[in-house]
């Protein structure tokens, strides 16, 4: 599928927030640029992760986000987040594992979202320079 290039990022922080994510974007060398999504989960605490836009392709920023998605095990990461933290109870343990489950599934949400804004942008036709008014 290909994505239309016309997204700005002020409409990718649209959506972004739309979705309940605070956005921050850095610029990368050749073009790209970082996008922090951050939020705090719903048991208070913050999370975060970082994913790349390269040569204005809004495809990309949204592979990067479904590679996250992918990538993480709710198990593992509130394994990590315990052991960092020093709180194994298992009552804790399985709020994180709820934490980490919901911030694959708001991210998932937010690759479809900008997925389906991209597309839209993409519907519209494309005439060429001189039929334009």
């Amino acid at each position: 599928m290909q994505y239309s290039s016309l997204i700005t990022h002020s409409k990718i922080v649209k959506i972004a927030v739309s979705c309940g994510w605070q956005v921050s974007i850095t610029h990368c060398g050749d073009g790209g640029y970082y996008f922090d999504f951050q939020r705090m989960t719903r048991n208070g605490l913050s999370f975060c992760f970082t994913a790349m836009m390269t040569g204005g392709r809004i495809s990309t920023l949204v592979d990067e986000i479904i590679s996250f998605v992918d990538a993480l095990d709710p198990e593992h990461y509130a394994c990590e987040w315990m052991e960092t933290k020093g709180n194994v109870s298992p009552a804790r343990y399985l709020k994180a594992v709820d934490d980490m489950d919901e911030m694959r599934t708001l991210a998932w949400l937010l690759a479809i979202d900008l997925s389906m804004a991209a597309e839209k942008e993409s519907m519209l036709p494309d005439f060429p320079w001189y039929c334009w008014n």
